[in-house]
């Protein structure tokens, strides 16, 4: 686990410190291609799963190769979760350990060497082999969190530290939304083509060429200094489990914690049942994964823009009572969804229509309410949190997060198997999202820290 944040003085006098937004700019752009990799390979191998598993003989129902395929989402995103539990303890102690530049490196070259394995894994027709290069994808990206966080502070120093963080963070948002859809349209389009496996080699491979530019980037970044001479030790890799436990025990920021861990159990919920929607329509064709990718792409804008939105009330407090509103609007949203047609939204992003825009606005609801919810309460954690401890809770909220998504992975299977269909699922969810912003309104009425 990354050791506790020192907010260490910047030299003054002869030394003072010069900010670097050269190196900046250039680390921005290649984790935001770092970011926009990951959602075209994400939204590529479930269109070829499902694909796969609609041209299987009608013998092959009801077999576990089967199920695993028709449902890859839910595989996919199993390991993306565990990935996020397993190893932001290792890429905390490495960017304490080495320079954070070597460490963008290291994990740059990973996910060429992970795209490369996928591609060719999709050539020789092997979709297991291709998910293993998926979570190799997945966990290169849980270990250089901890490091492209960090190095925002040792190139531009405090004073930029904010400026850098937002546009990182908004870059992220862009490339998840922009991923997200390229990635399904993409797919589909080429699969109108071609064979899928062939339409898959061809988006990664196209991936891969396109990485390169990321190495330009990355040896324009200033070479930072290691901040830890921390040996490695075996227990790093299970004592952010420990931190939970002690996060839990703090009764200021337990609640807000909870909170967040909630928004992630949403979204992953929200992410599995808007795939399963495309599939309701479209069955396991190309064409499910392309509509899909609409819908979540509109969550993600969604989420910029509430987060835009919550960041102008909460410019200059923390307003918690954004919170319940942001909860009971996810649960309008959610209804929305759970009651409106889907099929009104083409596949293709180009035949987007105005019929299409009462389902959307209720998809797109969910995301900027979802903010609503998510941002004050990550404020709060910044804010209470102790300056020396703060790294550890932001890293074990992280952890916190990704069982969330697991749960919530367990909670649409579940509820798969009784039978309920995406509709259901979001109708249920949005109940519970319900209950959730009226606790939290009982919960407000009575907090020393509502302002």
């Amino acid at each position: 686990m990354s050791s506790p944040v020192v907010d260490t003085p910047e030299p003054q006098g002869a030394t003072t410190f010069q900010a670097d937004w050269k190196s900046l700019s250039a680390m921005l752009i290649l984790q935001a291609q770092n970011v926009f990799n990951t959602k075209i390979t994400q939204f590529t191998l479930i269109g070829l799963a499902g694909v796969i598993a609609g041209k299987m003989l009608k013998s092959a129902e009801g077999t576990l190769a089967y199920g695993l395929l028709k449902n890859y989402e839910q595989v996919i995103t199993g390991i993306s979760s565990v990935a996020f539990v397993l190893i932001p303890p290792l890429g905390g102690w490495m960017a304490d350990r080495f320079s954070k530049r070597s460490v963008l490196l290291w994990c740059l070259w990973t996910q060429a060497f992970a795209l490369t394995w996928i591609a060719v894994c999709l050539y020789f027709r092997q979709i297991w082999l291709a998910t293993a290069g998926f979570f190799i994808i997945e966990s290169q990206a849980a270990v250089v969190n901890p490091a492209k966080m960090g190095i925002c502070k040792e190139l531009v120093g405090s004073a930029g530290l904010t400026k850098a963080v937002g546009v990182m963070q908004t870059l992220i948002m862009l490339s998840i939304i922009v991923g997200s859809i390229v990635g399904g349209q993409a797919f589909a389009a080429l699969n109108h083509q071609m064979e899928a496996w062939q339409a898959g080699v061809y988006l990664i491979t196209a991936l891969l060429a396109a990485s390169t530019i990321q190495f330009v980037f990355a040896l324009t970044i200033r070479r930072t200094p290691s901040q830890s001479p921390e040996p490695f030790r075996i227990n790093l890799l299970w004592c952010h489990f420990g931190h939970i436990a002690e996060l839990m025990g703090n009764k200021v920021l337990r609640r807000a914690a909870l909170g967040i861990s909630y928004f992630c159990f949403v979204s992953t919920v929200s992410f599995l049942s808007l795939i399963l929607t495309g599939k309701e329509v479209h069955g396991l064709t190309g064409e499910a994964i392309a509509q899909s990718s609409i819908f979540n792409g509109i969550v993600g804008i969604g989420v910029a823009m509430g987060s835009l939105f919550v960041a102008w009330i909460c410019r200059k407090r923390v307003v918690l009572d954004a919170v319940p509103v942001g909860a009971l609007g996810m649960a309008a949203g959610l209804a929305g969804a759970a009651l409106l047609d889907p099929s009104s939204v083409p596949a293709k992003a180009s035949e987007l229509t105005v019929a299409a825009a009462p389902y959307l606005v209720s998809v797109g609801a969910i995301g900027f309410f979802a903010a609503m919810f998510l941002v004050p309460l990550s404020a709060f954690i910044q804010d209470k949190a102790d300056p020396e401890r703060r790294g550890r809770v932001t890293s074990t909220v992280n952890v916190m997060n990704a069982i969330a998504g697991l749960l919530g992975l367990g909670f649409v299977s579940g509820l798969r198997l009784a039978h309920l269909n995406s509709d259901s699922i979001m109708a249920v969810l949005g109940a519970m999202t319900l209950l959730v912003g009226a606790f939290i309104v009982v919960i407000l009425r009575t907090s020393p820290y509502r302002r």
